[in-house]
Protein backbone atom coordinates (compact mmCIF):
# COMPACT_ATOMS: atom_id res chain seq x y z
CA UNK A 1 0.00 0.00 0.00
CA UNK A 2 1.57 3.78 -1.09
CA UNK A 3 -0.10 7.07 -0.41
CA UNK A 4 -0.44 9.52 -2.98
CA UNK A 5 0.17 13.52 -1.76
CA UNK A 6 -0.94 15.60 -4.53
CA UNK A 7 -0.90 19.53 -4.38
CA UNK A 8 -1.86 21.31 -7.86
CA UNK A 9 -0.94 24.94 -7.84
CA UNK A 10 -2.63 25.64 -11.03
CA UNK A 11 -6.00 25.45 -10.44
CA UNK A 12 -6.64 25.52 -14.07
CA UNK A 13 -5.91 22.41 -14.55
CA UNK A 14 -8.26 21.16 -12.04
CA UNK A 15 -11.00 19.33 -13.88
CA UNK A 16 -8.21 17.76 -16.02
CA UNK A 17 -6.48 16.05 -12.90
CA UNK A 18 -9.82 14.72 -11.66
CA UNK A 19 -10.45 13.12 -14.84
CA UNK A 20 -6.76 11.79 -14.86
CA UNK A 21 -7.10 10.07 -11.22
CA UNK A 22 -10.15 8.46 -12.45
CA UNK A 23 -8.99 7.69 -15.65
CA UNK A 24 -6.33 5.68 -13.26
CA UNK A 25 -8.70 4.21 -11.00
CA UNK A 26 -7.92 6.79 -8.14
CA UNK A 27 -11.33 7.26 -6.91
CA UNK A 28 -10.80 6.80 -3.07
CA UNK A 29 -9.34 10.49 -3.18
CA UNK A 30 -9.59 13.17 -0.55
CA UNK A 31 -9.88 16.53 -1.84
CA UNK A 32 -9.39 19.93 0.23
CA UNK A 33 -8.24 23.57 -0.62
CA UNK A 34 -4.97 25.39 0.51
CA UNK A 35 -2.63 28.29 0.32
CA UNK A 36 0.65 28.33 -0.19
CA UNK A 37 2.69 30.15 2.95
CA UNK A 38 3.66 33.07 1.16
CA UNK A 39 -0.04 33.68 0.89
CA UNK A 40 -0.78 33.05 4.09
CA UNK A 41 1.58 35.06 5.39
CA UNK A 42 0.71 38.04 3.10
CA UNK A 43 -3.03 37.92 3.60
CA UNK A 44 -2.98 36.83 7.84
CA UNK A 45 0.12 38.93 8.81
CA UNK A 46 0.44 42.21 8.09
CA UNK A 47 3.65 42.35 9.39
CA UNK A 48 4.97 40.53 6.07
CA UNK A 49 2.50 42.80 3.39
CA UNK A 50 4.84 44.76 2.32
CA UNK A 51 7.71 41.78 1.27
CA UNK A 52 5.15 40.01 -0.22
CA UNK A 53 3.07 40.99 -3.59
CA UNK A 54 0.86 38.88 -5.28
CA UNK A 55 0.47 39.03 -9.13
CA UNK A 56 -3.55 38.20 -8.89
CA UNK A 57 -5.99 37.40 -6.30
CA UNK A 58 -5.83 33.39 -7.05
CA UNK A 59 -1.72 32.91 -6.44
CA UNK A 60 -0.90 30.71 -3.65
CA UNK A 61 -4.05 29.01 -3.87
CA UNK A 62 -4.14 25.22 -4.37
CA UNK A 63 -5.37 21.71 -4.07
CA UNK A 64 -4.04 19.01 -2.07
CA UNK A 65 -5.30 15.74 -3.30
CA UNK A 66 -4.62 12.91 -0.77
CA UNK A 67 -5.44 8.34 -2.07
CA UNK A 68 -4.55 5.27 -1.34
CA UNK A 69 -2.48 3.54 -3.96
CA UNK A 70 -2.22 0.23 -4.63
CA UNK A 71 1.46 0.76 -6.54
CA UNK A 72 3.31 3.52 -7.54
CA UNK A 73 2.94 2.77 -11.03
CA UNK A 74 -0.23 4.45 -10.90
CA UNK A 75 0.93 7.84 -9.96
CA UNK A 76 3.55 7.48 -12.86
CA UNK A 77 0.21 6.14 -15.09
CA UNK A 78 -1.70 9.73 -13.67
CA UNK A 79 1.92 12.01 -15.18
CA UNK A 80 1.45 9.97 -18.51
CA UNK A 81 -2.26 10.11 -18.71
CA UNK A 82 -1.96 14.33 -17.58
CA UNK A 83 0.88 15.11 -20.44
CA UNK A 84 -0.87 13.10 -22.82
CA UNK A 85 -4.09 15.51 -22.52
CA UNK A 86 -1.78 18.10 -23.08
CA UNK A 87 -0.98 18.79 -19.62
CA UNK A 88 2.88 20.21 -19.66
CA UNK A 89 3.30 18.88 -16.07
CA UNK A 90 7.34 18.48 -16.99
CA UNK A 91 7.79 21.78 -18.09
CA UNK A 92 5.37 24.46 -16.21
CA UNK A 93 4.63 24.46 -12.41
CA UNK A 94 1.07 22.92 -12.35
CA UNK A 95 1.52 20.09 -9.44
CA UNK A 96 3.74 18.27 -7.57
CA UNK A 97 3.14 14.63 -6.22
CA UNK A 98 4.53 12.45 -4.10
CA UNK A 99 4.02 8.36 -3.51
CA UNK A 100 4.72 7.46 0.06
CA UNK A 101 5.17 3.70 1.00
CA UNK A 102 2.38 2.94 3.86
CA UNK A 103 3.26 0.59 6.57
CA UNK A 104 -0.09 -0.18 8.03
CA UNK A 105 -3.31 1.12 7.61
CA UNK A 106 -7.12 -0.05 7.82
CA UNK A 107 -10.46 1.31 6.07
CA UNK A 108 -13.77 0.01 6.82
CA UNK A 109 -14.14 -1.49 3.33
CA UNK A 110 -10.73 -2.74 2.86
CA UNK A 111 -9.41 -3.74 6.43
CA UNK A 112 -6.71 -4.06 7.75
CA UNK A 113 -3.53 -3.42 4.95
CA UNK A 114 0.38 -4.67 5.60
Amino acid sequence: MNLLLMVLSDLDYKEDVFLALQSVGITKATVFDAKSMDKSLESEYSLFTGFLHSRSEMEGERMVFIAPLASPDLAKELLTNLEAGGIPVKTEDILSLTVFPVSYCFDQSSGLCK
